[in-house]
């Protein structure tokens, strides 16, 4: 069995919670599976199924990232050596710098494939907000480029945004989504009402415009069902801002839920509406189709192939309030539709993330890298 090697900064607790232990569990059938993210402390944990080695985490954000990013190299080779690593897999192409290096100058053999979610700079930029963005973007170019050109695979979510992305490098690529917990989301025979949002609180999701079109379609339809939106307010001024626009008793912001508590929200809501400008390939929409629950969603990149294409997912014109009220209205007017919808979203989540497919897709990652 080959060695992997997953390199990023996704939270993994000391404990394992229920999805990381499936994950696990599925890539230790055919991988030796080893991790390295931020923790409380500097330390190394054998969880049997993965071995996860802990960073810590300073306080301070830009710390933070130098520290993982920049300032980990010999630490990161030795671990290379130590656990006889095959293949890395870095969480996007500035986190791969670290491994880059490592295949440069110390192991020549070491595969390296770099994951992203579409326009990863973009994300980044449009996520937070930075000081100085011109000289961060000239300075994730050039680590993007460095990193690109030596890399093995380009491993994306999205079709045609991976395929210019290793046309542009010269690149084997393929495409699959990130890990979605398949036992958690599943059909139950509840009564549907309410729509729902989920996802975070911030401007590139379009939240605000959620609140301003349900209100308007409220108003117009005498619409008594509620508009919930379910998500992490990482932007609080932002999230200030939706809350103040709100005008419906039937718009309410309930927080974060568990996966557990999302499948029955999902199963007992008629649609899942999306207004985001951007998307690598929404995890969202692949939770709620494992739930056959449809979708309502902007005609973007990632979220019109393959979900408008293929699932249950009616696209409308990105900030377009009367193309939206059109459309759920249509929606709501009509059964076949909604049936059809939900056979279509159950069948393309359980293609895309099903039992064994996130395996079965980095057996296809191990076949490719290791062609001649």
């Amino acid at each position: 069995m080959k060695n992997l090697l997953l390199f990023g900064t996704t939270n993994y607790g000391p404990t394992l919670n229920s999805s990381d232990n499936l994950k696990f569990q599925e890539l230790s059938k055919n991988f030796n599976t080893y991790v390295i993210t931020f923790g409380h402390e500097n330390e190394y944990i054998d969880h049997n199924i993965v071995g996860i080695k802990y960073i810590k985490k300073p306080k301070i954000l830009f710390f933070q990232y130098f520290k993982f990013y920049f300032i980990n190299l010999i630490a990161v080779k030795n671990f290379c050596v130590e656990k006889n690593i095959d293949i890395i897999s870095s969480k996007d192409p500035i986190s791969a710098f670290i491994p880059t290096l490592i295949k440069t100058i110390f192991i020549k053999d070491i595969k390296i494939v770099i994951e992203h979610h579409g326009d990863f700079l973009n994300l980044l930029l449009n996520q937070r907000r930075f000081k100085n963005n011109f000289l961060l973007k000239l300075l994730a170019n050039f680590l993007s480029n460095f990193t690109y050109k030596k890399c093995d695979l380009i491993r994306g979510v999205e079709e045609n945004y991976t395929l210019n992305l290793a046309k542009k490098y010269s690149k084997k690529y393929i495409t699959f989504p990130a890990w979605v917990d398949y036992s958690n989301y599943k059909i139950q025979n509840l009564n549907r009402k309410n729509l729902v949002y989920v996802g975070n609180i911030i401007p590139r999701k379009g939240v605000d415009f959620l609140i301003r079109s349900f209100h308007e379609f409220a108003q117009e339809n005498n619409f008594k069902e509620k508009l919930l939106i379910i998500g992490d307010s990482q932007n609080t001024k932002y999230f200030n801002e939706c809350q103040n626009i709100i005008k419906d008793k039937n718009i309410e912001f309930i927080g974060k839920k568990s996966p557990e508590e999302l499948s029955l929200i999902y199963s007992s809501s008629k649609l899942l509406v999306m207004a985001s400008n951007f998307e690598g390939l929404p995890r969202v929409l692949i939770e709620s189709g494992l739930c056959a629950t449809p979708s309502l969603a902007t005609n973007i990149q990632g979220i019109n192939d393959p979900f408008g294409k293929y699932g249950g997912t009616i696209l409308y014109e990105l900030n377009n309030i009367k193309d939206f009220k059109q459309q759920l209205k249509n929606f709501l007017e009509n059964e076949n539709l909604q049936k059809d919808l939900q056979e279509k979203s159950y069948k393309l989540s359980k293609n895309l993330s099903g039992k064994g497919s996130f395996l079965n897709n980095w057996i296809k990652v191990d076949k490719i890298i290791y062609e001649k």
